[in-house]
């Protein structure tokens, strides 16, 4: 809320619903220093001003109203005159302090706003979030760097008419893991008409959380994938974010009274100062290279390598081996990266998804189909060189060594849209 007034005359004073109606409940009940004429020319000048319901009065059009009616004594005037510059003087210093206990950070590429007041005597912390709803999740962190930082992770709520948030510890640079021992309060969360994301709320105890507490706390914010998410549970999975910024947030300046109203609109920071490198795009390449390497494994090598063992194994067994050999490696090529993405994810970490579990059983069977093979070719090499027959058993062998391929290319094609 701000309150603003100029001199000489267009004085005006700007004070909230709940000022106004310390005036009386009604227009023929509320009076100012005995003279109704007055409360009626201030009543008839109440507006609604930037989504906050406040009232703009202009007193020198009032009090001239006033006088010239006559209804006024010197005495009723004198009141008169001290209420309108009075109550302006202390309105505005009030609202003023409250007001100055407020840090602010607008980042423009994303239409992000964020807001933060420190409770004083007190270890809450008050926060203020706008932010657009097309993104999968915003998170506002307090620290340098992820590893053991606080975040606020906000997302859409189940009805998409709320809005959750979600206090998280971060443990490295991965997915934060929801801390239920951090209590939130919820003053007021919304998705507006703007499709903003939108939420008032308080940190309890989350002061000591924070590593640096002065002009200049480091902090960091993130924006998640254009992906759907609408949840109430507080450990609900997110992606890995497309954009992260670090800023600096004066956090002395933004301790004192008031908390952070509702209505909070703007386009500039105040008290906070976006890095330098500002906005910065993210980009996932170990999860693009297992991406590639996979489908390259199930759409290509794999046929190939069936191919080669099908129409010239009889004839050119170590073909089939070299073939097979590409193949083996390409599939431990994308399985690196793949271990390297799982760790990032909560859900991922223990390696119990389908795709995790049907990838790992498909490594091991290839594995036992490669020394496998290597073996059929070394048992028939050496009756070969004896001038003998391969033992009859081999035969079995070959068999149960093909069909198993074959299902091994079969579970790799299932677990590429998985």
């Amino acid at each position: 809320m701000t309150c603003r007034f100029s001199l000489p005359g267009s004085l005006r004073i700007v004070i909230s619903r709940s000022q106004r109606l310390d005036l009386g409940q009604t227009q023929d009940q509320r009076t100012v220093a005995g003279n109704p004429y007055l409360a009626s020319q201030l009543d008839s000048i109440y507006y609604q001003f930037s989504g906050a319901t406040q009232a703009v009065l202009l007193l020198p059009k009032a009090l001239t109203s006033m006088l010239s009616h006559g209804r006024t004594s010197a005495s009723q005037w004198l009141r008169s005159w001290l209420l309108i510059t009075g109550l302006p003087l202390v309105t505005h210093i009030q609202l003023v302090a409250a007001q100055t206990a407020v840090s602010t950070l607008f980042v423009p590429d994303t239409n992000t706003i964020i807001s933060v007041n420190l409770v004083p005597d007190s270890e809450d912390i008050n926060f203020y979030v706008s932010t657009p709803d097309w993104y999968q999740y915003t998170a506002i962190g307090f620290g340098a760097s992820m590893p053991n930082a606080l975040m606020l992770v906000m997302y859409a709520s189940g009805d998409r008419k709320g809005v959750t948030v979600s206090p998280r510890i971060a443990t490295g640079n991965m997915e934060p893991v929801w801390s239920p021992s951090v209590e939130l309060t919820l003053h007021s969360s919304t998705i507006d008409e703007y499709s903003d994301m939108v939420v008032n709320g308080t940190c309890h105890r989350c002061r000591p959380l924070i590593k640096q507490i002065d002009s200049a706390s480091p902090m960091m914010f993130a924006v998640g994938p254009s992906l759907d998410l609408s949840s109430d549970e507080p450990d609900a999975r997110i992606r890995r974010h497309i954009a992260y910024g670090q800023f600096t947030m004066d956090l002395v300046r933004a301790t004192g009274p008031g908390g952070i109203g509702s209505g909070f609109s703007g386009n500039a920071s105040s008290g906070a100062t976006l890095a330098a490198d500002g906005l910065r795009q993210d980009s996932n390449k170990a999860a693009t290279a297992h991406g590639i390497l996979y489908a390259i494994v199930a759409l290509a090598v794999a046929p190939f390598d069936s191919l080669v063992a099908g129409a010239l194994g009889s004839r050119w067994a170590w073909l089939h081996g070299v073939t097979a050999s590409v193949y083996l490696a390409f599939v431990f090529g994308a399985l690196v990266p793949g271990v390297l993405v799982s760790r990032e994810h909560v859900a991922t970490r223990q390696f119990r998804t389908g795709h995790q579990v049907i990838g790992l059983l498909t490594i091991v069977a290839m594995t036992l189909m490669f020394v496998w093979g290597l073996s059929l070719s070394w048992i028939k090499g050496s009756a070969k060189k004896r001038g003998q027959e391969p033992p009859e058993s081999t035969r079995l062998l070959g068999v149960t060594h093909r069909w198993i391929c074959r299902v091994i290319w079969v579970l790799l094609l299932v677990n590429v849209g998985l």
